[in-house]
């Protein structure tokens, strides 16, 4: 008997077939009968014994593996694809995946797209009702790597901020990622961005122990149906007061609620009534916005009229709530190098399906650049239309 274990997967079965999963959330089904080609086996959840040499386990399973990767599935049903060191795809050039620096000393590590809520104000369309056709999962060593060609080059403290397009806590290899960064020489601060849903004592400790500084927590509401609306799902909303209040002896909180107009902000006073009780006062209010692809319940409301709401409660509770760069450690810092800027025309090579189904990712100069159109061959001119901070949008020249 051989065993099969592989990193990061886990197996069941099902029916006439083996799903393989991956990463937690992601999988691929394989025929049983295929895997009888390779020998008589039994499946257990970390591995699977096979009646067969070492030699031939290795030569078969191998396109086994290849096949089942390029049809990855993510647990929302949509196609997903695994980014790694060897698959030639830069971290750089994309909001949606990878590293994102915008020149300062914070930058922003993306190691997923999927979330556990459906927010009905999310700015970047994900969860359940998502309009999007590809999830991107990232290897976390992948990210080490490139994010410390990044921070090595900065002049202040780096703080890493896990801010995905997505629910960080549902990247399984999250811990790790934590503390490949922490071990960073230019790495002071480590930070997730998160909903706290899937937060437990046990994660806590765990995250903790790898290094984790701060949680930005966006605790919308105290208000049980208020925050039921805001998540598009049921929000254990105690479940996560009681997380907070584990936390705050563990790793420093910031709460960060998002004032959506009409549906929390007459209730921001009773969200601090609870974080002065329990001796959290850090926050970072965010004021909602309007973006073209996002979800939009209401109209945006002005900055005047958000921070004069936020000086009204400041003054009221004795207590910070209108921040400045300065006050998260936030310094201008060395930027990266642009190896193309708008309205330049690039060859580019199609690579990826892009999040939407009218786009693909293209590479070109060790950036990604998400094409607005899907080419119809490989190689294709492109034209730049945004190259904000590093991130490349193009539509095909003419």
């Amino acid at each position: 008997m051989v065993k099969l274990e592989l990193e990061d997967f886990e197996f069941r079965e099902e029916d006439d077939k083996v799903k393989f999963v991956f990463m937690r959330y992601y999988h691929f089904l394989v025929d049983k009968s295929d895997l009888e080609k390779i020998g008589k086996f039994k499946v257990h959840k970390n591995f699977i014994d096979f009646d067969a040499s070492e030699k031939t386990l290795t030569n078969k399973i191998n396109r086994i593996l290849k096949i089942g990767m390029d049809e990855l599935t993510s647990i929302l049903g949509k196609r997903a694809i695994y980014i790694h060191r060897d698959s030639g795809i830069p971290l750089l050039g994309t909001n949606e995946f990878g590293i994102v620096d915008r020149d300062t000393n914070i930058i922003e590590v993306k190691p997923h797209t999927l979330c556990n809520l459906d927010c009905i104000y999310c700015s970047v369309d994900a969860g359940k009702s998502s309009r999007k056709v590809t999830d991107f999962v990232v290897e976390p060593e992948y990210l080490v790597q490139e994010f410390n060609k990044i921070a090595s080059t900065k002049q202040h403290p780096v703080e890493a901020s896990i801010n995905p397009q997505g629910e960080p806590l549902m990247y399984s290899r999250l811990v790790d990622l934590i503390k490949g960064l922490k071990a960073l020489k230019s790495v002071k601060t480590a930070s997730i961005n998160t909903n706290g849903t899937l937060l437990t004592e046990k994660l806590i400790d765990q995250l903790a122990e790898a290094g984790l500084d701060r949680i930005n927590l966006s605790l919308n509401t105290v208000n049980q149906d208020t925050a039921n609306k805001l998540a598009g799902n049921v929000y254990p909303l105690e479940k996560v007061k009681h997380i907070i209040l584990y936390s705050n002896n563990r790793i420093e909180i910031l709460i960060a609620p998002l004032i959506v107009p009409g549906y929390n902000d007459g209730q921001i006073e009773e969200t601090i009534e609870f974080c002065k009780e329990n001796n959290i006062t850090r926050f970072g209010f965010q004021n909602f916005f309007n973006y073209q692809r996002g979800r939009n319940p209401v109209k945006q409301k002005s900055m005047e009229w958000f921070l004069k709401l936020l000086k009204e409660n400041e003054e009221r509770f004795n207590i910070k709530l209108v921040n400045k760069a300065e006050d998260y450690d936030i310094h201008e810092d060395s930027k990266i190098p642009k190896p193309f800027k708008k309205n330049d025309v690039v060859n580019t090579r199609i690579v990826l399906p892009g999040k939407y189904a009218n786009e693909s990712i293209a590479v070109s100069e060790e950036r990604c650049i998400t094409v607005s159109v899907k080419p119809r061959s490989k190689d294709v001119r492109v034209k730049i239309v945004r190259d904000k901070h590093n991130i490349f949008r193009a539509v095909l020249a003419t």
